[in-house]
């Protein structure tokens, strides 16, 4: 009786869907904190500029490979974006082009 639940107990917890999470990328020094990262679909990863210049986050990738423009960033500000559909992204600073980062979506 006690195997019986155990399966139920996980059969339930495997079926649970996985809760988005938020993560954060700081630039500083004209680089990301990280060069490639994986996240879930449904997360968001916040890139927050710890840096003293402006910048500018564009994601291009996904299914559509479109290019999404997430504006001027100004030092101190922070800007996000929801990673909606499994696939491989490349972000990067259109201001500073030597800053990309790889984000896989899973």
């Amino acid at each position: 009786m006690k195997l019986i639940r155990y399966a139920l107990i996980a059969t339930c917890l495997t079926a649970l869907p996985a809760l988005a999470a938020d993560l954060s990328i700081t630039q500083k020094n004209q680089t990301f904190s990280s060069q490639a990262m994986t996240v879930h679909v449904g997360d968001t990863v916040h890139f927050q500029n710890d840096d003293t210049v402006n910048h500018n986050i564009t994601v291009r990738g996904g299914p559509d490979d479109d290019a999404d423009d997430l504006g001027l960033q100004k030092p101190g500000a922070a800007v996000s974006y929801k990673f909606e559909a499994k696939g491989a992204y490349r972000v990067i600073c259109s201001i500073h082009p030597r800053m990309k980062m790889t984000v896989t979506v899973q």
